[in-house]
């Protein structure tokens, strides 16, 4: 004997059809209460969401449960308690829906201030990378006056920083160097000599030395030769 199933009523095809078509529906305006407890728990929370602000009727007996569902789901079970425990010991009680939309906009303002406070923190720490990081410096061309050793001696590295140790020192040996040289020159007076013998006016042989010097000339005359010999004839007494 063949089975016979009971053919499905219309109403059930009905609620088939819309909940499968969820995602298109825009509200819920004139549908009976009992069907939309067979429709509604299928929604997720954005479709709860569209439906609920765009619907004008009340749906607090309808959609109640399932608000408390998603903010169990979203906050936790441990705060769901808490609100609940809340509410007894207050006296004072709030639609789920209430509660979601308190408790969202909460978490928005608290993860607004959790995201600006890591954008200062990862701009501070950025900075301070920067701040150690090598900086190249402009070389400057050498003057056109030039020290000894064309320009690349002691100068030069005056006009320098460094802040290694062998450099500075380095630096310092070659301005003593330069110190030292500086002060043999202005001391060290070129000489030439030159001895010219002549006869003076009296007829006695002299010597003349003539002594260059940086700002002046000297010529020293001395007599020579028959003066020492006159000063040896002279009679003993």
């Amino acid at each position: 004997m063949e089975s016979w199933r009971k053919p499905r009523s219309l109403v059930d095809l009905c609620v088939e059809k819309a909940i499968d078509n969820l995602r298109q529906v825009n509200h819920v305006d004139g549908i009976a209460t009992e069907l939309l407890k067979r429709i509604l728990p299928h929604c997720t929370l954005p479709q709860l969401k569209h439906i609920v602000k765009n619907t004008h009727m009340d749906l607090s007996e309808v959609t109640d449960p399932l608000w408390r569902r998603f903010y169990r789901q979203q906050f936790g079970e441990d705060h769901t308690n808490l609100v609940i425990n809340r509410m007894k010991e207050s006296g004072i009680y709030y639609t789920w829906r209430e509660l979601f939309e308190v408790k969202e906009k909460q978490q928005e303002k608290l993860e607004d201030k959790m995201l600006k406070k890591i954008t200062l923190k990862f701009q501070a720490e950025k900075a301070e990378k920067q701040s150690k990081q090598i900086k190249l410096c402009t070389k400057v061309p050498p003057s056109s006056k030039r020290s000894f050793y064309a320009g690349g001696g002691p100068s030069s590295l005056s006009n320098c920083s460094y802040k290694s140790p062998i450099l500075k020192k380095a630096r310092m040996e070659a301005n003593s160097r330069a110190r030292l040289q500086s002060a043999i020159q202005k001391n060290t007076f070129p000489r030439s000599s030159q001895q010219i013998r002549m006869s003076s006016s009296s007829g006695q042989p002299v010597r003349t030395t003539t002594v260059h010097r940086p700002n002046s000339t000297i010529t020293i005359t001395k007599p020579i030769g028959s003066n020492r010999q006159i000063q040896n004839s002279r009679p003993k007494f």
